[in-house]
């Protein structure tokens, strides 16, 4: 695990950035790499790596040059099929000198070009200077594991692993981008589909390349997700998943530094758990994080984990003061708003989890795939009912189509959208569109394009997954936008720490497969004669709906029904209890005393809100990140 950094400038050209000013930007990354540095300047390029080091400690230095000379690698990721890959190349003609799959990736784009992607399975980001055709090369992997930035500076492309590195470059100027502001407001997200909270400094979407020759540019997109296949039955699907997911876990083992595992006492942490045990006899070491009052129990339900799993089990607890002080620092490092209150645990978490392993496992990426979120899952089907009353398709009596749009308006505050994005937003917003008039300054808002572009990106993502219901076009977004933002956020995190995060459930094979599986499977309505007319928060709340049912019956298998079965909880941080007490004072401070704040918020709404602390709730949380961000970065 690594941080990559490329200045390329057109051939002929030269980057025009000094050594000292190319280290500079290099070791802004220094935490998520801090083995091993190394730099490449020639003609048109210069690249630098931050390494830390997992697999073959002594090889894999970079930047990765070839046998020839003639093509430069920077690379940051695991790739899992290396051995198998490895064999392969090795009887095309390609010689190793290492064990590190460094070398395997530059090998695979030596013997298959761009198309090297379509053959590894892993979590990568990285970039190739093709010297033999003055080309380049950007991938970033399928679901957005590792981050991928990029910047145009002088007509130079700048890419790197973290947002710090380019803000770095001694010709780059930064200034707030408006509508992703705006939207990380409104969803806790950094990003808005390639635009993130910077003018001028954009993402590869995941499942993406860039190729570049010259003035010639081409993003394409190189993944994407299968259709239902309605001939697959329950079983099936259950030993698909258990078979898929053993697979997943067992490759993730693959290290020269200890393993560990992030539990948290749900489903999904202790499924992998149970199969990292199954697969190795090794010590294992476990920790749970959260703060101080465990009022969910997850430090209770991971510590049964960890008895049934034989882990070497230890607890985090973060106090108020100890967050804070924590949150503050990590605006900072990342340069960016924090996206959502558990980073900071999970960060606490990865720092003490370093003590005793290099490489954890985590369990993101299984609501996503598996229909864990039951309410976000269930929803598009709210929408669809309400289309069919909307066009006179409803197939119920008159009064149960009267009772549902009674339950839309308990759920959404309304009974009518213009849209299926319109939907969506109504159900996952923090800080809706509707309140921005009043809160941000007219000119922020106006820069902010009103949410247009927000609106816009969500519709193209429901868009483009073509031939499902809304549910399942949700589920899809789900799996887009909502896992790359939770990976971002454990990226982030653990690499600020120097750990190296793995997500079994984000294995493309095991992806593809559940993707392949009827929705049914995932996540249902039990029989409920209230079923027909509720919408998807009430029957959630009668529990009615069942979700993530594949997955139970894989956990139900190899652990007790008392850890398959337990309902999802949220991650314990207790961000609202302490802003409504002990961070009262602090809360009003910061906000009223931000000149950031004061020029993008409007006055007379920060002031009640400073003077409301308790009623203002978690709109507080990103209000509190923007001033802070805004003020490190911006303010005279």
């Amino acid at each position: 695990m690594c941080g990559i950094l490329g200045i390329v400038a057109e051939s002929g050209d030269r980057p025009r950035i000094g050594r000292g000013e190319l280290l500079s930007m290099r070791d802004t990354m220094q935490a998520r790499g801090p083995d091993d540095a190394g730099d490449f300047v020639k003609d048109n390029i210069a690249f630098a790596h931050r390494r830390l080091a997992i697999r073959d400690r002594r090889g894999g230095a970079q930047p990765w040059i070839s046998p020839d000379g003639q093509t430069v690698l920077v690379y940051n990721g695991e790739i899992y099929n290396d051995k198998e890959l490895r064999r392969e190349l090795a009887g095309g003609g390609y010689h190793f000198k290492t064990r590190s799959d460094t070398e395997v990736v530059m090998a695979a784009y030596l013997q298959w070009g761009s198309q090297c992607v379509d053959h590894l399975r892993g979590m990568f980001a990285f970039g190739v200077y093709d010297f033999r055709d003055d080309s380049l090369l950007l991938v970033r992997d399928r679901f957005g594991v590792k981050p991928l930035f990029l910047a145009d500076v002088e007509n130079h492309t700048v890419f790197a692993s973290s947002i710090d590195a380019i803000l770095k470059h001694p010709r780059f100027s930064a200034a707030p981008h408006l509508p992703a502001v705006s939207h990380y407001l409104t969803t806790l997200r950094i990003t808005l589909g390639r635009a993130t909270v910077y003018r001028g400094i954009w993402q590869l979407l995941p499942g993406e390349m860039l190729q570049k020759r010259g003035e010639d540019i081409r993003i394409s997109r190189y993944w994407d997700y299968p259709a239902e296949d309605p001939d697959i039955d329950f079983d099936t699907a259950t030993e698909q998943l258990e078979t898929g997911l053993r697979d997943a876990v067992e490759c993730r083992l693959a290290s020269d530094v200890p393993v560990g595992m992030f539990l948290s006492g749900g489903v999904d942490s202790n499924t992998i758990a149970s199969l990292m045990r199954d697969s190795t006899s090794r010590s294992l070491p476990g920790r749970c994080g959260g703060g101080e009052n465990d009022t969910n129990g997850d430090f209770a339900h991971a510590r049964r984990s960890a008895e049934h799993s034989r882990f070497d089990f230890n607890e985090t607890q973060v106090s108020a003061d100890e967050y804070r002080e924590h949150w503050q620092s990590m605006v900072g490092a990342y340069a960016t708003p924090v996206s959502t209150p558990s980073d900071v645990i999970i960060y606490r978490l990865a720092e003490d989890m370093k003590q005793s392993a290099g490489v954890v496992l985590g369990g993101e990426g299984a609501d996503e795939l598996l229909c864990g979120y039951a309410v976000q899952h269930w929803a598009g089907n709210d929408f669809d009912r309400y289309r069919q009353w909307q066009e006179n398709r409803w197939e119920g009596s008159s009064a149960a189509a009267g009772m549902f749009r009674a339950s839309m308006r308990r759920q959404y505050g309304c009974d009518q959208f213009t849209s299926a994005t319109d939907h969506y937003f109504a159900l996952n917003s923090l800080i809706p569109a509707a309140a921005k008039t009043s809160l941000l300054q007219p000119w922020a808002w106006k820069q902010a394009e009103e949410d247009q572009t927000m609106a816009e990106c969500y519709s193209a993502e429901l868009d483009s997954a073509q031939n499902r219901t809304t549910a399942g076009q949700q589920t899809v977004m789900l799996h887009r936008v909502n896992l790359e933002a939770l990976l971002a956020r454990l990226d982030s995190a653990t690499m600020l720490a120097g750990l190296e995060a793995r997500v079994p459930f984000t294995d493309h094979h095991l992806v593809e497969q559940m993707f392949r599986v009827p929705r049914r499977f995932k996540i249902d309505v039990a029989h409920d004669e209230h079923a027909p007319y509720l919408c998807s928060a009430e029957l959630n709340a009668r529990g009615t709906l069942q979700s993530k049912k594949v997955l139970r019956r894989v956990a139900g298998k190899i652990m007790p029904s008392t850890l398959a079965n337990r309902p999802k909880a949220s991650f314990p941080t207790p961000v609202a209890d302490w802003l409504a007490g002990p961070w009262q004072s602090w809360a009003r401070e910061t906000l009223l005393g931000s000149p950031f704040a004061h020029e993008v918020f409007q006055p007379e709404t920060v002031r009640e809100l400073a003077d409301n602390i308790p009623s203002a709730g978690m709109w507080l949380w990103p209000m509190l990140n923007v001033a802070m961000w805004g003020d490190r970065q911006f303010a005279a």
